[in-house]
């Protein structure tokens, strides 16, 4: 089952590398990896450093676009251009461990009607930390929480109204919003990344307000709760509104 892992670039060039490397290393081998680079200011060394990488590897597609637009419009324009049928995405800035996507692509073979899922994540304030995280691997078997409608409900409804969220709450399960891997049917369909400033965001990031549309036409969700994604704290440079 081949997975489209998107990597949306904006002046994360300093990150980017190992971005790529944690993509390459996955032990789910039928990958098509795509870099998208927002217009950064240093495009040139982007182009340079992900050109390195498709030398060694051709699963890696690279497109660039002349100017920033957007997080948000990179993912579509990604989604757009590929022919996979589960999509996901990793951010420039981040890394997952190197059996994330083998342990998501389990769930949709063996938990009927999976359409998305999401997965765990630690949160790393340092190179160190995601140096640690890197040669961390799961050695049991998924731990998988389903949240139906009803639940995903009342979760999206407490975190509507508890200022200070603005992701899409989960409840008792901590998700990183980029770990999640979704059907490219919900794509198909018409939930898509929004742009901000346009009032169509219910969720102030991109993933979230994503996530937030598709469990609500699909029902439901399904938690690996398992903590396979590295978030790196403090390097956004996402200042968008909704």
């Amino acid at each position: 089952m081949k997975v489209c892992i998107i990597i949306a670039n904006y002046n994360h060039s300093q990150y980017l590398d190992e971005s790529i490397q944690s993509a390459r290393d996955q032990t789910h081998k039928d990958l098509e990896i795509v870099v998208v680079d927002d217009g950064s200011d240093d495009q040139p060394i982007v182009r340079k450093m992900v050109e390195a990488f498709m030398h060694l590897d051709d699963r890696i597609v690279y497109h660039e676009l002349p100017e920033n637009r957007g997080k948000w419009y990179a993912l579509n324009y990604a989604i757009e251009k590929t022919g996979c049928t589960l999509i996901t995405t990793l951010d420039a800035d981040d890394i997952c461990l190197a059996d994330r996507i083998e342990r998501q692509v389990r769930v949709f073979m063996t938990v009927p009607n999976t359409q998305h899922v999401l997965t765990g994540f630690y949160h790393c304030w340092s190179q160190e930390d995601i140096d640690r995280c890197w040669s961390k691997k799961i050695n049991q078997d998924p731990v998988l929480n389903i949240i139906e409608a009803d639940e995903v409900r009342q979760h999206v409804l407490t975190g509507l109204s508890t200022p200070g969220i603005n992701h899409f709450y989960t409840g008792p399960y901590e998700t990183a919003g980029a770990s999640a891997m979704f059907v490219r049917g919900l794509w198909d369909v018409g939930i898509r990344f929004n742009p901000p400033g346009t009032k169509t965001r219910v969720l102030l990031s991109e993933d979230s307000d994503f996530n937030f549309r598709a469990t609500a036409l699909v029902g439901r969700t399904v938690i690996l709760n398992e903590k396979l994604y590295c978030y790196r704290r403090n390097t956004s440079t996402n200042k968008e509104e909704m």
